[in-house]
């Protein structure tokens, strides 16, 4: 179960990363993210890229055509 979800669904880069990023500043160690996106370069590359460089544990899953779910836990 997440802590926090947010629906970026209709996003673009960069406003998809910054959308998420802000999402996690407001969470504490441990807690989980959960976004909701449709933007196939932000589900699939662009936050994973961040989740990797701050060492987030992450999870993507495709929910549909052109609909993702990625669950970030937030780690310091």
């Amino acid at each position: 179960m997440a802590d926090k979800t947010i629906d970026i669904r209709g996003l673009i880069c960069p406003y998809t990363l910054l959308a998420t990023r802000d999402a996690l500043k407001s969470l504490t160690t441990g807690q989980v993210l959960e976004v909701l996106c449709d933007n196939e370069s932000a589900a699939t590359t662009t936050i994973p890229n961040f989740c990797q460089k701050k060492g987030y544990p992450f999870q993507v899953s495709q929910d549909g055509a052109q609909s993702w779910r990625l669950r970030i836990e937030k780690m310091d």
